[in-house]
């Protein structure tokens, strides 16, 4: 396969998408003016107002934790792999696997030090 053919492939993709996303935002837009457009004073992912004022601060607890997920969840992707050719490589590998998992486990005690795993009550 030529790389111009590769090329071509790809316009063909693109043109396909850009077509099927103008399509479904023509489609939605149809659907709107035939149901009607929404009440403005009703939002609605609610179903109805709300009792405070619209810029409400709020307190992201959970910040921490999705960090602390993101990075096990990295770890995980990059112990499979090394899982495979520990064999080929040997010590070497078990070294690199060790600062790793070091350095994660000073992440996660630094996290804990700073109280990522208390709850507020």
């Amino acid at each position: 396969m030529s790389i111009h053919s590769q090329f071509a492939i790809c316009g063909v993709m693109l043109l396909v998408a850009l077509g099927f996303s103008v399509l479904l935002i023509a489609v939605g837009r149809l659907l709107t003016r035939a149901i009607g457009a929404p009440r403005a004073s009703v939002p609605p992912e609610h179903g109805g107002k709300t009792g405070n004022k619209s810029w409400v601060q709020f307190r992201v607890r959970y910040a921490p934790l999705a960090l602390l997920f993101v990075a096990f969840d990295m770890e995980m992707v990059f112990m499979f792999p090394w899982a495979v050719v520990y064999k080929e490589v040997g010590m070497t590998a078990f070294w690199d696997m060790f600062v790793f998992i070091a350095i994660l486990t000073g992440a996660l005690v630094f996290a804990w030090k700073e109280g990522a795993f208390r709850w507020e009550e």
